[in-house]
């Protein structure tokens, strides 16, 4: 398969940064206003649903107002999101249990929300390609909807290994990976849709499989070096906390996994010239890795990460 460049939309740094900071603004002054964080939360539930709906709309219908729409309902999500992270922050200072919103898995999975949502916004802003909002804005969706249903929403103390200045930087640095990988899955299921359904016509609406497969490849190229530092970093962490860097936790085992499959996919595109649908298939299989990491090891396999069930 040929490589491919995609058209980058030329960003206006200024006004971008103005939305940007505008929408930070925003969040802290909805913030201010006394409800509970779990609403701020919920409502960024909603709108992410009525985000993936439009973008599954504008998959079939490809009317320039429904992406408009598609993409201004996520912003709004994100900034509902952001404001419950806030006012989550607000309450735990209030309790004397400050700590920043990521720490169990109520905070962890809206924060990977979040995280997902703003990576893929600025993918779609990069290189104008919204139709991926149809395959990674419900998977957004599903992930805050089960923090909303299924984790434990009340604020706890940390536990002592927690209290660290490492906590921001492993965890941030961990979810900007799991945001990345994410993106990176829709692009594949969204190849894996154009290769094995070509007559079809969900497969003739999709962008073409060179920039699907590319926009796959640019997902990963990023957020693989900032996975790499969130193991080097809870390494460190490790260290101090329990004076070794690596015990082959189930965590830090799967960890390593997930870095294997997505080096190996790197390897296997760059090095050895594989495109198309075996390394789409390997993304899948990469995002299940992914997948297990995160949820079959925080509530399945009690480890030296089991604060993560709470």
């Amino acid at each position: 398969m040929k490589e491919v460049t995609l058209e980058r939309k030329k960003v206006n740094l200024p006004i971008d940064v103005l939305v940007g900071t505008g929408g930070v603004i925003l969040s802290v002054v909805l913030s201010l206003i006394p409800y509970e964080n779990t609403f701020w939360y919920k409502s960024a539930m909603l709108a992410y649903g009525l985000s993936a709906i439009v973008y599954l709309a504008f998959l079939i219908i490809r009317d320039r107002i429904l992406g408009a729409v598609a993409t201004g309902v996520l912003s709004v999500g994100l900034v509902l999101n952001l404001t419950g992270m806030i006012r989550r922050s607000i309450e735990s200072y209030q309790m004397g249990v400050f700590h920043p919103p990521w720490s169990n898995l109520f905070e962890a999975l809206t924060f990977w929300s979040f995280i997902a949502g703003l990576v893929y916004l600025i993918i779609e802003r990069k290189y104008r390609f919204k139709l991926i909002g149809a395959f990674v804005v419900p998977l957004i969706f599903f992930t805050s909807a089960y923090a909303i249903f299924k984790a434990n929403a009340e604020i706890q103390p940390l536990m002592p290994a927690l209290r660290s200045y490492w906590l921001y930087l492993h965890v941030i640095t961990a979810f900007t990976g799991y945001a990345g990988f994410t993106v990176a899955f829709g692009g594949a299921v969204a190849y894996l849709i154009k290769e094995y359904f070509s007559g079809r016509r969900i497969a003739q609406i999709l962008p073409s499989k060179e920039v699907l497969d590319e926009i796959t490849y640019k997902s990963i190229a990023i957020v693989f070096p900032i996975w790499t530092a969130s193991i080097i970093l809870g390494a460190a962490w490790a260290n101090e906390a329990w004076g070794g860097y690596w015990s082959w936790d189930p965590k830090e085992v799967w960890s390593l996994i997930v870095w294997l499959f997505f080096g190996a996919y790197l390897h296997a595109r760059q090095l050895m010239g594989w495109r198309g649908k075996r390394v789409a298939w390997l993304v899948v299989f990469g995002f299940i890795t992914v997948l297990i990491c995160f949820f079959a090891v925080n509530l399945y396999f009690p480890g030296l990460h089991s604060y993560a069930t709470e």
